[in-house]
């Protein structure tokens, strides 16, 4: 008998506990995002996909010799007045393992992470970037749910 008025005692303790939490949160501002239409915003530290400012890039390969998988190819041809451009700069989403090291090695920051997080593809041709196309992302960063 007392056994039984002691779990009693015991659950309405824990009813009172559980009440508290629900009272005190029912009040408190909804932090909820409507997922599709309503989208957060990265942090800083984020990182996404590679992305490039080929006007900063001065074909050093320092990314590419970085890279641990190999996700990253460049190449570039040599002008009359012994300037090099850019010709391809490719990026291979599948095999990046986005560790920033890209990133971090790049002397003129002409190569970063961008904040596109929502990357999806049915076929792995899509998977193979250039960056030089300045609609690279475009599939990707004009998402519209309706």
């Amino acid at each position: 008998m007392i056994r039984y008025f002691s779990n009693l005692g015991r659950g309405f303790v824990s009813l009172i506990k559980g009440l508290v939490v629900t009272f005190k949160n029912i009040f408190s501002p909804i932090i909820t995002l409507q997922y599709p239409k309503e989208k957060q915003a990265m942090t800083a530290r984020y990182r996404g996909l590679v992305d490039l400012r080929p006007d900063r890039c001065i074909i050093c390969y320092q990314c590419v010799r970085i890279c641990p998988t190999g996700c990253l190819a460049i190449s570039h041809k040599v002008q009359e007045d012994k300037k090099r451009t850019l010709e391809r700069f490719d990026y291979t989403m599948e095999l990046c393992c986005f560790c920033g090291l890209c990133e971090q090695v790049c002397p003129k920051s002409a190569i970063y992470m961008n904040k596109l997080y929502e990357v999806t593809a049915y076929s792995r041709d899509k998977l193979h970037i250039d960056l030089l196309n300045p609609d690279k992302y475009a599939e990707w960063s004009n998402i519209v749910v309706k």
